[in-house]
């Protein structure tokens, strides 16, 4: 943290201590006394931190964070959902444009050496596609903006009531997901692991996308079961996959995945962005300046729910 945001925290929390600590160890030292933490959470902090009444973590997803400790803690958790939708929204849209303008097989020709036939290209526009957002919150929405953009057409699945925006045309529930599927082209998952979504997508899920459908993940990789798409892959059953995150994570050394050639992996980096930092430490120091003047605090999560 940088000098000019620590001074802002402490512009903010006049009066109170900001300690800031590098590992496991100083973390449980200075939790005895703390009324909230920022950062890292563990079940050994949460067990020496008797006082904590508020914990900011800074990913979207908890499901890390939900250990018993937590859940059973009377300490209010608040997550960063939202924070990272632009850049992950970015990053779909960056995998959908390479699998439609055939990028992954040309730059495979081009390290090749070799000046590929257009007569062998299967481009696609993407004006008059469908679109199936899983989820339309934060990644959801910003994905949805960029596809419109492009002329494709919104469909989407959303756990709770929201108005329609007008780029989106239909929203469905999530138990509507199987009669969706079969009508995108491209399927983007944009909801956390929860319970509930866990392995979601499933030899089931795969059998009833197009075969000329991709898959693109960059939330959580147990969204998808990892054999089923190995399956689906290689049995035509959808065209492709763009995973930003996998199940295991990191992606195991001769995993299949790794050398399918209509496969785009990325290392659980589509999150990472200097405006996201930006956005998340505004976030905190709104839930701080809640938090000292005793307001209800943004972005709580469910601990039962998982999100």
């Amino acid at each position: 943290m940088s000098d000019e945001e620590l001074k802002r925290m402490e512009n903010i929390a006049k009066g109170a201590k900001v300690v800031m600590v590098q590992n496991l160890e100083e973390a449980r030292r200075e939790a005895v006394d703390a009324d909230a933490l920022y950062g890292f959470c563990t079940p050994e902090i949460i067990q020496e931190a008797r006082k904590l009444r508020w914990i900011q973590v800074e990913s979207a997803g908890v499901e890390e964070y939900l250990f018993p400790e937590m859940v059973n803690s009377d300490a209010i958790l608040t997550n960063a959902s939202g924070i990272y939708g632009i850049e992950l929204a970015d990053h779909i849209m960056a995998m959908i444009l390479a699998f439609a303008r055939c990028l992954p097989f040309l730059l495979r020709k081009q390290r090749e050496e070799v000046w590929e036939s257009r007569a062998n290209l299967r481009s696609v526009e993407l004006q008059d596609m469908t679109l199936l957002t899983v989820g339309l919150g934060g990644v959801g929405i910003e994905t949805a903006r960029r596809a419109a953009a492009f002329g494709m057409r919104i469909i989407a699945t959303k756990i709770k009531e929201m108005p329609k925006p007008d780029i989106v045309e239909y929203i469905g529930k999530p138990e509507e997901l199987h009669s969706l599927l079969p009508k995108a082209d491209w399927v983007a998952i944009c909801v956390p692991l929860t319970p509930k979504t866990r392995k979601l997508f499933g030899k089931r899920e795969f059998n009833l996308m197009k075969p000329t459908a991709y898959l693109i993940n960059v939330t959580r990789g147990g969204i998808v079961d990892t054999d089923a798409l190995v399956e689906a892959l290689r049995e035509g059953k959808i065209a492709g996959a763009g995973l930003d995150v996998t199940d295991p994570e990191p992606l195991p050394l001769g995993h299949p995945l790794w050398k399918m050639e209509n496969v785009i992996i990325t290392p659980h980096s589509s999150g990472q962005s200097q405006g996201a930092h930006t956005r998340m430490f505004n976030l905190f120091c709104e839930n701080l300046r809640r938090f000292v003047s005793g307001e209800p605090l943004t972005h709580v999560v469910d601990k039962l729910a998982g999100y």
